[in-house]
């Protein structure tokens, strides 16, 4: 079986958005070069660091390495012109071992309304959850472009942290309408830029732009076995973490640069290895929560996020 080389990069994002942003993957599962109007895809994963939109929180936050991913992606295509499309997915990502955000309270901190205990901060009430987002979303697609809205229920996360522990709300919930459109001018280039309103819990916005270069490595664009994913990407905030804690900031949050080298196994190219590498730079929203943390709390060693990572992972990815 022989697809172009858009398609094989549209699919192979697929893996990679989803070890990286459930949160911002629009790629559709059914650009199929024979119609198929129902199609899915499983993902299972595993990265070497938690990360919400860019940003990575620190060994001290996380209490250790490692965060495991699934998700299940479906697609219906309305018409064989594929003009409208259906896509929904439900993602389930998890840090491997403890995963506390500030520690268990125990004695108030100035200026911050919240207390802290590291010896316990095992049996925490200040969790990073696990996070757990469900997709649903309607794609218009031409020739060289396309756009696409939708709604994400999203529970845990830091999201969920900042809105049940330092936010002052009952649930660790949230809820946000996105729009995203995406050009690709050629075949070895697409950008695209997602924008989305939070409520619920938390009002306020969330904008991401992503940029990618796109090459076979080994095989020819009709029939590619591996190939080469370049992509750089940052994300901003309006409105949407509140002055009163110091979770973080408004503004820049992280900017990164991102290859991923998708293995198309079979002939079918239905089963796809996509090992990837990251290096994740900490916006000025991030560096303020550092700056008010290292002052109200325990010191250096305990900034909620990382100025400089290098995420890693590897997703396999079964289309159907």
């Amino acid at each position: 079986m022989k697809k172009s080389l858009i398609t094989m990069m549209a699919a192979a994002m697929m893996s990679t958005a989803f070890a990286g942003e459930a949160t911002t993957d629009t790629y559709q599962v059914t650009q199929q070069p024979d119609f198929k109007r129902l199609s899915g895809a499983v993902h299972i994963g595993a990265g070497t660091a938690y990360t919400c939109h860019g940003y990575v929180p620190t060994r001290a936050v996380v209490q250790g390495e490692g965060m495991g991913m699934a998700a299940v992606q479906l697609g219906y295509d309305f018409g064989k012109e594929s003009f409208w499309s259906y896509t929904g997915a439900i993602s389930y990502k998890a840090p491997f071992s403890g995963h506390t955000l500030y520690g268990n309270p125990s004695k108030q901190i100035p200026g911050l309304g919240v207390t802290f205990d590291m010896k316990t901060a095992k049996d925490s009430t200040l969790n990073i959850e696990n996070e757990f987002i469900f997709r649903n979303g309607l794609k218009y697609t031409r020739n060289m472009w396309n756009t696409g809205f939708g709604y994400d229920f999203i529970h845990g996360g830091i999201p969920g942290v900042v809105a049940k522990h330092f936010d002052g709300e009952r649930q660790s919930r949230m809820q946000q309408v996105w729009w995203n459109t995406e050009i690709t001018p050629v075949a070895w280039f697409s950008a695209d830029m997602n924008v989305a309103r939070t409520f619920d819990t938390i009002d306020g916005w969330w904008f991401e732009w992503h940029a990618r270069f796109k090459a076979p490595i080994i095989g020819s664009p009709e029939d590619i076995t591996v190939a080469g994913i370049l992509e750089f990407g940052l994300s901003a905030t309006s409105q949407f973490y509140s002055p009163k804690h110091n979770a973080c900031d408004n503004g820049l949050q992280a900017y990164w640069v991102k290859l991923s080298t998708p293995w198309f196994v079979n002939e079918e190219k239905s089963f796809i290895l996509t090992p990837s590498v990251s290096f994740n730079w900490l916006g000025r929203g991030g560096r303020q929560a550092n700056t008010q943390s290292e002052a109200k709390a325990f010191g250096p060693q305990y900034t909620p996020f990382r100025d400089f990572a290098v995420v890693g992972d590897l997703t396999a990815t079964y289309k159907f």
